[in-house]
């Protein structure tokens, strides 16, 4: 082949190997444009939405519902014959403060011994209670009318909780996913630390209606976890405070 040839040859493939490079590295001004566009709308939209969400700070606690009222528990053990202990009052029975409960009676001396009702209410009757079938108690558990609700807070951020934070309560026996949980505020705080805890009191603002709106049965005890929302920022300020 003569040289000529072989040269245009080898030019013209070089000028096509050019024009594809050129094709290849051409971005279309429409398309800089547009994923500009895309890039800050994606940031805004990152922007706007990390300023409206809300990211509250937590502090997890245990809770507790007591009622004012509390049962009234006997407990006695059948360990000496001489001794007999003779209930004056049946199963589910309704009784009123003063009432006699039980006797305990002496066979050697005949000394009665009543027990009487601390508190009115209704009683129920157990046998064979702590893995010891020699033992009997009698509960009398007054109807609750008025309850109080405490949290045991753990010392580390228990600095941060302040009167009017918000506090959802999940109780141990009403399971949230079912039942949902109870709202309320903080309403008064116990400046010192008690058996390592601090303690804060809770007004429930729809009292035993949960959310989903359960209304949750009135107990002697009822135990469960609180969250307590103690700095409500929003995200964009928690990412920027992480970041500084």
């Amino acid at each position: 082949m003569p040289v000529e040839r072989l040269q245009g040859i080898v030019n013209q493939h070089n000028a096509h190997s050019d024009e594809m490079q050129e094709i290849i590295g051409y971005v279309p001004h429409w398309l800089i444009r547009w994923g500009t566009v895309v890039i800050f709308a994606v940031v805004g939209i990152l922007l706007l939405t990390s300023h409206t969400v809300r990211y509250p700070d937590v502090l997890m606690a245990q809770a507790l519902i007591n009622a004012r009222d509390q049962p009234q528990k006997e407990t006695w053990f059948i360990t000496d014959p001489n001794v007999v202990y003779t209930p004056k009052v049946g199963d589910n029975q309704g009784v009123k403060v003063g009432d006699t409960l039980l006797l305990e009676i002496d066979g050697n001396r005949r000394v009665t011994t009543p027990v009487r009702a601390k508190v009115s209410g209704r009683t129920y009757l157990l046998k064979g209670i702590d893995n010891n079938p020699k033992a009997f108690m009698l509960l009398v558990v007054p109807s609750v009318a008025h309850y109080e609700v405490q949290l045991r807070l753990p010392v580390k951020g228990a600095g941060k909780v302040n009167i009017g934070q918000r506090v959802l309560i999940r109780l141990d026996a009403y399971p949230s996913n079912e039942f949902g949980f109870l709202e309320g505020n903080i309403v008064g705080m116990v400046p010192v630390s008690i058996d390592n805890h601090y303690r804060a009191n809770v007004k429930l603002t729809k009292g035993l209606v949960t959310n989903t709106g359960h209304t949750l049965p009135v107990q002697p005890l009822l135990q469960g976890q609180a969250e307590i929302m103690l700095d409500d920022k929003r995200l964009f300020q928690r990412i920027f405070n992480t970041i500084m």
